[in-house]
């Protein structure tokens, strides 16, 4: 029984760790917005397509805008998945 080779067996899933490079890119993202934030609370005019004409916090604007552009790069794709795949069903390349 000497001679047999011995075959390693795969690692448990606990002991492989793969690095989750996404949460790592999203929590550095929240961290630079938060910092961003706390360094920008002073009181700005706003004005918006000549309908509104207020003041506001920055900090207030920012989260705002985060909070539009992470809509935006949330279902930018889907909707262009959804358009590719209605173009597939009525055989449009």
């Amino acid at each position: 029984m000497a001679d047999r080779k011995q075959t390693s067996s795969p690692l448990p899933a606990a002991q492989k760790k793969e690095v989750q490079w996404k949460f790592w890119v999203f929590g550095i993202a929240i961290l630079l917005m938060l910092i961003v934030f706390l360094q920008n609370s002073q009181e700005v005019a706003f004005k918006f397509l000549f309908i509104v004409d207020t003041s506001a916090p920055l900090v207030v604007l920012l989260l705002v805008a985060a909070a539009v552009g992470a809509v935006i790069g949330y279902t930018a794709p889907i909707l262009r998945r959804h358009r590719h795949q209605t173009r597939k069903e009525y055989g449009k390349n």
